[in-house]
């Protein structure tokens, strides 16, 4: 239930008034005291949230759960009702990527998942290092943690704008390097996260949720803003995404190496198929043309 809630709260606690053109916010007969309170109220309006509302009183959730999903609501609240700077990222030696790897870094660290999922990683980080976190949960811990991440594997473009790709297309680099310079800054933050308690499983878990995810960006780029939850894509890719990530931070406990080979060969596999798709795309808007 907790990782219901979760998966709600995340992108229904962005702030909606921020689809809302500025000019035309600005014409809006409200007082600050009222925006907040439209802002406060805002995830109520999704039936499902009292859905899972109802479930978890009906199956007595304790008050730790409460106060955690609670936490992750008020990030939200709090972040997207301030205008933060942007972030420095290292170099990486990743020769040819270098820059895009890093750009792309910079990208994900204005994204409130990656500080969500910090808040998760931090606590129990320190928790591991005393040695009062038993080994039982450093695989829950990092499924939680690569659901929290995955939201931005959907929307890998969506910074860059709808025509992101045109412009990745249109540079002296292949395509697939561009699409690969994203994984890598995704796969690189999902496991640094996993580092203090699974990092192979972290990295399984992330390499399928980025084989998913990037499909569902290349199929369709969802705008986002800067310092506000990712939105995702459509239900039905987000739960795919969150089910086979599970699966394949699971295996790898059970199958060891060859699960994390097999979540590597898909993610090959989509990147081909991504590729594919971007040029069929292309294609069809020169016929057009």
């Amino acid at each position: 239930m907790a990782l219901v809630a979760i998966i709600l709260f995340l992108p229904s606690s962005r702030d909606p008034l921020t689809t809302v053109p500025p000019e035309r916010l600005d014409l809006w007969p409200l007082t600050r005291a009222e925006r907040y309170g439209l802002r406060l109220v805002s995830p109520l309006l999704n039936p499902i949230a009292w859905l899972v509302l109802g479930g978890m009183i009906w199956r007595g959730v304790t008050w730790g759960v409460w106060a955690f999903v609670a936490g992750f609501f008020l990030c939200g609240f709090l972040g997207s009702s301030f205008r933060l700077p942007g972030v420095w990222a290292p170099r990486l030696p990743l020769g040819a990527l270098t820059y895009l790897v890093r750009k792309d870094v910079r990208q994900f660290l204005t994204a409130l998942d990656v500080y969500c999922a910090l808040l998760i990683a931090a606590p129990a980080a320190y928790f591991r290092i005393r040695g009062e976190l038993p080994p039982s949960a450093h695989l829950p811990l990092t499924a939680l943690l690569v659901v929290t991440m995955s939201t931005m594997a959907l929307t890998l473009f969506g910074l860059d704008g709808e025509s992101g790709l045109t412009r990745y297309s249109l540079l002296p680099l292949a395509l697939w390097k561009a699409l690969a310079a994203k994984g890598t800054a995704y796969l690189l933050l999902t496991f640094l996260l996993a580092l203090p308690f699974s990092p192979v499983s972290g990295l399984a878990g992330g390499l399928v949720a980025l084989a998913i995810g990037q499909f569902a960006s290349v199929k369709q780029v969802i705008p986002q803003a800067r310092w506000r939850f990712r939105a995702s894509s459509p239900f039905g890719y987000s739960l795919a995404q969150m089910l086979f990530a599970l699966l394949a931070v699971f295996a790898v406990a059970q199958l060891g190496i060859f699960a994390l080979v097999l979540c590597a060969a898909i993610y090959g596999g989509s990147l081909w198929l991504c590729v594919r798709r971007v040029r069929e795309i292309r294609s069809a808007d020169k016929r057009e043309g």
